[in-house]
């Protein structure tokens, strides 16, 4: 299985077996940490499961097919596991090594089939609704600093894209606009979905698309693993340094007035951002600014996945949205309240599966509505 050898934590196909056997003859010690299995109740979707299933296709025992290979696909690549694990597995991206696997092999997941070409065209349509909704002054191919969304902060989030625009404005930081470089994607979805070749041309593209920016401003936690982690561990060199939105509005916060009145919000940590990143100060410094924070139920390095990650809402949509829902389900039984991501995925599914008593935005969106105070009180 050297199709693993992409992965930062997993560097050899021996590594990928020796984690294979682990999780094999493991008793289920992570079992209650994995948000798939949890939300659908199905014991094949454990990490041991998943894991040990793998392991049979690798040594012969099942034969490869998209039916033997179901359950691998039932993973967000969220990590939590991991945080369990007393040998440091990395379920997940072993699990994502063996889509490699099985798509090479023609025993890909059918709601993926001809993946590359459906996520080009994609890309071509959030490109032309980048052009349509945002205004061309707020966007730029040459500027220091570039703004990339991700591709659900385009297609699903425009209105917090703006709002993040005016919070640069508010903040002094004007002179960061949107990259208009006609790539939308980092290209995560392309490995979540075992095109691992897709997966290198569209990185080349892309680091070729950002090598004139000095920095480049990110609000999809799977963009800023896969850009700081997966492009290097790929030989792809990106030039410019990769900062997530709640990184760079911490270093603007002393810039963002204090409202009146600031009210009780939580806030969701995005796997991606707050496990493979470790970027959980920073979204907590930025709202503190304007709300009082509490912590949700799992938090931090013990986040739960809102189940956008993986391609989950493609090959088990039921699963994807039930995790969303399970992830609100605590806010919804203690009265309802306000909930604040700093991801453009995890906004979107969460506002998506929320409660009538749940609200749920985006960091930059919400900080931007509460800001009342004129200009002139900074």
């Amino acid at each position: 299985m050297g199709c693993g050898l992409y992965f930062v934590a997993v560097p050899t196909p021996a590594r990928i077996t020796a984690q294979l056997e682990h999780c094999s003859f493991c008793p289920k010690l992570c079992r209650h940490a994995c948000p798939v299995s949890a939300a659908t109740g199905r014991e094949a979707l454990t990490p041991q499961a998943k894991m040990e299933r793998l392991n049979h296709i690798r040594l012969g025992r099942v034969p490869l097919t998209a039916e033997t290979a179901e359950p691998i696909w039932g993973c967000t690549g969220c990590r939590q596991c991991t945080v369990y694990c007393e040998h440091d597995n990395e379920p997940g991206r072993v699990l994502m090594a063996g889509r490699v696997l099985a798509t090479q092999r023609g025993a890909g997941h059918p709601a993926l089939a001809d993946y590359p070409a459906r996520f080009r065209a994609r890309e071509d349509r959030l490109v032309t609704q980048l052009h349509s909704r945002i205004p061309a002054a707020q966007r730029t191919d040459d500027a220091a600093i570039g703004f990339w969304p991700g591709c659900d902060g385009i297609g699903k989030g425009t209105p917090d894209v703006l709002a993040a625009l005016a919070l640069f404005q508010r903040a002094g930081a004007g002179h960061v606009k949107v990259v208009d470089s006609g790539r939308i994607c980092g290209g995560y979805p392309l490995i979540a979905a075992g095109y691992l070749d897709g997966f290198r041309w569209h990185a080349a593209k892309v680091a070729s698309a950002l090598r004139r920016f000095r920095t480049v401003v990110v609000n999809c936690s799977a963009c800023v693993y896969t850009l700081r982690a997966l492009y290097p561990a790929e030989g792809v060199v990106l030039s410019p340094e990769i900062v997530s939105l709640a990184e760079f509005l911490a270093s603007l916060v002393d810039r963002i007035p204090r409202p009146e009145e600031r009210r009780i919000v939580y806030y969701h940590d995005p796997c991606y951002l707050a496990r493979y990143a470790g970027v959980t100060e920073a979204p907590r410094r930025v709202l503190s600014r304007v709300a009082e924070l509490r912590e949700m139920h799992g938090s931090e390095g013990d986040t739960e996945c809102c189940g956008g990650g993986g391609l989950l809402p493609k090959t088990m949509p039921a699963a994807a949205d039930a995790m969303a829902r399970r992830r609100l389900a605590p806010i919804a039984s203690r009265g309802g309240g306000t909930v604040v991501t700093s991801c453009a995925t995890c906004s979107f599914m969460l506002k998506r599966n929320a409660p009538s008593s749940v609200e749920v935005c985006d960091l930059a969106s919400y900080v931007t509505a509460q800001i009342t105070e004129p200009a002139a009180a900074l």
